[in-house]
């Protein structure tokens, strides 16, 4: 029996990675369960298995970012491999190096992920594909964002948007950059600028009519509301997010019980609150997420016990958080522990989490500074 030729393996690749860029979820999936069929019967060829791992890498990745399908514990890829990437060509090069450090990006190793993207930086130079280059501006984009680096950050989404801007089929990397531009606004507190960015990533989710983006979109705003004190816009955006049946079938539910738990304790509806914290401790114990589970406890201390009790509660949850590397999630939980703390009089509590939230904005910074 003859082999499949490498080259006809390869097109089937390209073809998969398009509709991963585009985010075309039925077509990647297709082509996914193509290409792996191919590969008993493919003439060896060491470059496309390894193009294909790097593809699968990232097709998990948009099934996270698309519809929350939960990503594997590690990266497929370790240092050991090294030797054999620098072996391929250009492109296979740079694809390993930027889909790892997206990789690393999402499981919170920043300074890891900085490296990477340094070196995907000076490899995407030799890359003529405009739409990998607005991958990577944007992926960068969201790293500062993430860093609370607002500068930069909306300096890399600006390249990325200009560039989906005039090419067909990217409406939705669109939406989502424009949530890049709104998120960092809002870092700034610049809330009305943030939310014209916001509303204008939901109108183009409408237009083409995704509803999962859609709801992503309203939980994204919700954020927003959450931190310029609009508590009941809040409250109405995540409830919009949960009308979606997909929404609350992802690794993204249990975000939005967070979110709801923590705005009616703050609006003093304890009882509503209370009501989602237990669908929350049900969700974490089906699926589980060490960093929600901090949150929502926190919360929890925060509001229905005394100072005595929840003040250590409270520390000891920011420093797993530290030591899970959510930074973005220390500073903006040590500021609102902070703010209750002092309108309850507790002023050399509110003063302690007041540094940590400073500690942390300061190390953000210090890792965006290295890119």
């Amino acid at each position: 029996m003859s082999k499949v030729a490498s080259e006809v393996v390869g097109g089937v690749l390209n073809e998969l990675h398009l509709a991963i860029k585009k985010h075309d979820i039925e077509k990647a999936e297709s082509l996914f369960e193509q290409a792996k069929a191919t590969f008993d019967e493919m003439e060896e060829n060491q470059d496309v298995l390894i193009y294909f791992s790097l593809l699968e890498e990232r097709y998990r990745m948009m099934l996270f970012d698309a519809r929350g399908k939960r990503l594997p514990d590690r990266s497929y890829f370790d240092d050991s491999q090294s030797k054999c990437i620098e072996q391929t060509d250009d492109m296979i090069d740079y694809y390993f190096y930027f889909f790892e450090a997206m990789h690393e990006a999402y499981n919170k190793n920043f300074e890891r992920a900085i490296s990477l993207y340094k070196v995907a930086e000076k490899k995407i130079v030799k890359i003529p594909d405009k739409i990998e280059a607005a991958e990577f501006y944007f992926k960068v984009s969201w790293l500062y964002m993430s860093l609370r680096q607002s500068v930069v950050s909306l300096n890399y989404a600006k390249d990325a948007m200009n560039i989906y801007k005039v090419h067909e089929g990217y409406k939705k990397k669109l939406a989502v950059s424009l949530v890049v531009m709104a998120t960092n606004y809002m870092h700034m507190n610049r809330f009305q600028k943030a939310e014209e960015y916001f509303t204008q990533s939901i109108e183009i989710s409408k237009e083409i009519e995704d509803s999962f983006l859609e709801a992503m979109l309203h939980h994204n705003i919700s954020i927003l509301y959450s931190n310029s004190g609009r508590s009941i816009d809040c409250i109405q955006a995540v409830q919009q997010a949960l009308s979606h049946d997909e929404w609350c079938e992802s690794s993204y539910y249990i975000n939005s019980l967070y979110m709801l738990t923590r705005e009616f304790f703050k609006i003093g509806e304890k009882n509503k609150a209370l009501f989602y914290y237990k669908k929350g401790q049900e969700e974490l114990d089906k699926n589980g997420n060490k960093i929600y589970e901090k949150k929502i406890n926190m919360i929890y201390n925060l509001y229905c016990r005394d100072t005595s009790e929840s003040f250590p509660a409270c520390k000891n949850d920011i420093h797993s958080l530290n030591k899970l590397n959510d930074l973005d999630g220390v500073h903006d939980l040590s500021l609102l522990i902070s703010s209750h703390y002092e309108y309850k009089g507790d002023y050399k509590e509110a003063l302690e989490f007041a540094k940590m939230a400073m500690i942390a904005e300061n190390k953000m910074r210090s890792l965006g500074s290295e890119m």
